[in-house]
C-alpha cells in the first residue's frame, strides 16, 4: 500500500499531541485529517474515505472507545489504533479497536504500529484470521 495516497483520521482533544501526531505522519508521507472530538471525528469519518484512525481514549463527551464502536458499526474495516496515557485499558474498553498504543511511547512506535495495521488489512482474509490466532494463542505462552 503506498503511503502516499493513505489518509489517516487523527481525533485527540490535546491540540499539542494532535499537532504533532499530524507533523509526525506528514512526514512520513502520510495525508492527515484531524478533529479535536469524537463527534467532529464521526462526521469526517462518514464523509472522507479514511484508511486508519488514530484515535485518543480520554476525550470529554463521547470517549475513545465509544466513537471506535460507532466507527467500527460504520464500517468495520478500517483499523482503528486507540492512544491513552492512562496505562492499559480493560478488554472491555478496547473491543473495537484493532490496536492499543501508549502515548508514552516513542513516535517510531506509533509509526510502526500503524504500518502493521495497513499492512495487515491488506491482506486477505484466510491470513488476517491466521496472524490473529496465533497473536491469541502464540502470543499467550510468550515469556
Amino acid at each position: 500500500m503506498s503511503r502516499q495516497k493513505v489518509t489517516i483520521l487523527c481525533i485527540d482533544d490535546h491540540w499539542n499531541g494532535l499537532i504533532g501526531r499530524k507533523m509526525l505522519l506528514e512526514e512520513n508521507g502520510y495525508r492527515v485529517i484531524e478533529a479535536t472530538d469524537g463527534t467532529e471525528g464521526l462526521r469526517l469519518f462518514l464523509s472522507h474515505a479514511v484508511d486508519a484512525v488514530v484515535l485518543d481514549y480520554q476525550m470529554p463527551g463521547m470517549k475513545g472507545d465509544v466513537v471506535a464502536a460507532k466507527m467500527k458499526r460504520i464500517n468495520s474495516q478500517v483499523p482503528i489504533m486507540l492512544l491513552s496515557a492512562y496505562g492499559p485499558l480493560p478488554e472491555s474498553q478496547l473491543q473495537s479497536v484493532d490496536t492499543f498504543l501508549s502515548k508514552s511511547q516513542a513516535p517510531m512506535a506509533l509509526l510502526s504500529t500503524l504500518h502493521d495495521m495497513l499492512h495487515f488489512r491488506s491482506k486477505p482474509f484466510f491470513y488476517r484470521w491466521l496472524d490473529n490466532w496465533k497473536n491469541r494463542n502464540l502470543g499467550q505462552h510468550r515469556g
